[in-house]
């Protein structure tokens, strides 16, 4: 018992020098860290979203494609008549994107997360980015379930 008892000492005291000897030479530039386990592309190319009470972790192309696919297309005209904002002389907007003006007759994307509008071309173009919030106010792109 006493040998084992020396032995685990001696080892533990060998590693506590390890990690220190590493720690000086990497504090003089003479050791590089060691590679992540975990890339930074993997973990930048996920989103948290939340499927009811359970967060999911998903990958950011199928955001992308579920944004594309469930966020619908509308004519932003009459989506100001659906609001009953028509008759007020609203018609023209400013898309934040591209800093354009939309006109009643421009395709946009109907946000059910937040009220901003843009053109479905830039709101496209953002979302190619990985982007999968908002431009402005950064709430999800993606619809409730």
């Amino acid at each position: 018992m006493g040998l084992n008892f020396v032995l685990s000492n001696m080892h533990n005291l060998l590693g506590h020098f390890r990690v220190m000897v590493m720690v000086a030479l990497a504090c003089l530039g003479l050791l590089s860290p060691p590679e992540q386990a975990y890339s930074d592309e993997y973990t930048s190319s996920c989103v948290l979203v939340m499927n009811g009470q359970t967060p999911a972790l998903i990958p950011v192309s199928v955001a992308v494609a579920w944004i594309k696919k469930r966020v619908p297309v509308v004519e932003y005209g009459s989506f100001l008549e659906r609001l009953g904002m028509h008759e007020r002389g609203d018609e023209d907007a400013v898309c934040r994107v591209c800093l354009d003006c939309i006109k009643g007759r421009h395709a946009i994307r109907e946000l059910s997360n937040c009220c901003h509008v843009f053109h479905q071309e830039c709101l496209d173009a953002w979302v190619d980015e990985g982007q999968v919030t908002c431009p402005l106010c950064r709430s999800m792109l993606l619809p409730a379930k």
